[in-house]
């Protein structure tokens, strides 16, 4: 009889992409020792569909309702779709009766995770942030176990027992060769090249710097600008304003070197890696793969995330060699100072070495073990 993995979550890909990486590495444990094994995903959106279709995973959308803790209309609407999302629950596990339910958080968690325990099937869950968002610390009281990213968010599930194992990373985004990922993007292998990723949202702090920065930084730098989906056509505008009313004596040379993405699926992202010296970066689940390819990171934390929790992980990333630069103070002159700080040699070394420390790559791994030992 099989073994069956139910793996619940959607949203951002901080709360998608582990998920993948765990369902991935379940597959291939299994594979490698003879495991008749099913898994199951279950989520809510077509970001996390098409992530988990991408990797071969079967998928079930269920309905979810987000929980804000603000006055929103959505709230309202929201409330509504609970209870849809509840018969699907019930329907699906019902129907598959998972072994364990492992969850990544996020607000399409919930539900699946108390049908499961109606059911009485053990919950796991994983957190990335240092400070666990509402739908982890609800489904917390009821897990059987937290696997945590930083050591010291243990604190947040005292009625739990909690692993330190790091946070899942797509693996396959490492390794690629610099020459290529340069002529990936018609940049120069040689020249310094700064990454900025505003994550699958996008972030318009750090979209408004580039675009302040353009002309100053294309002077010494390459830039690959990830600027989401939602703002893409917005800084594509004022990009290409640059590009004409700069002329010759410019405009040319941003041309030349600045490639700008609404979004970088993982073919594209793992050459952004090879390509980039230092990368310039919200502080949400991404940090965890910049930290394995051992080179400078900046932080900007988003204003005003739930439980201010970037900020948390971004002071938690700083004790490992990144720098962390907040929205107030995130302007062309600091952005730039920090930058060539980083690229001088002796600094680049020992920041990338420390940071590397931070990275566990192992982590996907340690789930997978626990959760088949069941």
């Amino acid at each position: 009889m099989s073994y069956r993995i139910l793996l619940a979550g959607g949203g951002s890909g901080g709360h998608v992409y582990p998920l993948v990486a765990v369902g991935k590495t379940l597959k291939t444990i299994a594979s490698s020792r003879g495991l008749s094994l099913e898994i199951l995903v279950v989520g809510d959106g077509d970001f996390i569909g098409k992530a988990v279709m991408a990797a071969q995973l079967p998928f079930k959308r269920i309905i979810a309702g987000k929980l804000r803790r603000y006055a929103s209309l959505d709230n309202v609407i929201d409330f509504f779709k609970m209870p849809a999302g509840l018969i699907q629950s019930l329907w699906h596990i019902f129907w598959f009766m998972p072994n364990v339910v492992f969850a990544k958080g996020g607000y399409a968690s919930l539900i699946p995770c108390l049908v499961a325990r109606l059911y009485l099937i053990p919950v796991f869950i994983h957190e990335s942030d240092f400070v666990p968002g509402l739908a982890n610390r609800l489904i917390g009281r009821i897990a059987r176990k937290a696997f945590i990213s930083f050591e010291d968010s243990a604190q947040y599930f005292p009625k739990t027992e909690t692993l330190f194992t790091g946070n899942p990373v797509r693996k396959d985004l490492f390794g690629a060769d610099r020459e290529a990922a340069s002529r990936f993007f018609n940049l120069s292998p040689v020249k310094k090249t700064v990454l900025f990723l505003g994550g699958s949202l996008g972030a318009k702090a750090i979209n408004d710097v580039v675009l302040n920065s353009l002309v100053v930084m294309t002077e010494n730098y390459q830039i690959i600008h990830q600027c989401g989906q939602g703002q893409y056509e917005e800084v594509k505008k004022e990009s290409d304003k640059f590009i004409e009313e700069g002329g010759a004596a410019y405009g040319l040379r941003i041309k030349e070197n600045y490639q700008l993405f609404p979004f970088l699926e993982e073919e594209a992202l793992s050459m952004a890696y090879a390509a980039a010296d230092i990368t310039v970066s919200r502080a949400g689940g991404q940090i965890f793969e910049l930290a394995c390819l051992g080179k400078p990171v900046i932080v900007v934390p988003r204003e005003n995330s739930s439980a201010n929790h970037q900020l948390y992980n971004a002071s938690e990333f700083v004790k490992y060699g990144a720098m962390m630069i907040e929205e107030r103070n995130l302007t062309r002159d600091v952005l730039m100072q920090r930058v060539g700080f980083l690229l001088e040699p002796d600094n680049y070394r020992i920041v990338g070495e420390k940071i590397k420390t931070f990275a566990r790559l192992d982590a996907d791994e340690k789930i997978a073990e626990e959760l088949l030992s069941q």
